[in-house]
């Protein structure tokens, strides 16, 4: 029996997917399928490499995104995590 998994991707990076899974000769449906079993099995780790992380910090150290952050903290549907998980009941 399968089943169907939904998620969402860029379209720029499906499309480079698919593309380098048919060169391979296989379908992007194989290719999750071949990485799912892998992960599963200890033999594929996901994780942050440190260009992603000096991307993150750049992001969260921009003026703009300070600024986002201020205003969202000033709108009334902005909570911490602490009031979120009170509100929930968590």
């Amino acid at each position: 029996m399968t089943t169907q998994i939904m998620f969402k991707i860029e379209n720029k990076l499906k499309k480079a997917a698919q593309k380098r899974a048919k060169k391979e000769g296989i379908t992007l449906s194989d290719f999750f399928q071949s990485a799912t079993r892998s992960f599963i099995e200890g033999r594929l780790n996901v994780g942050l490499t440190g260009e992603d992380m000096q991307e993150d910090f750049e992001m969260y150290n921009s003026i703009n995104y300070k600024k986002s952050i201020a205003r969202a903290r000033k709108s009334k549907k902005f909570y911490t995590s602490s009031q979120l998980y009170k509100k929930l009941g968590l």
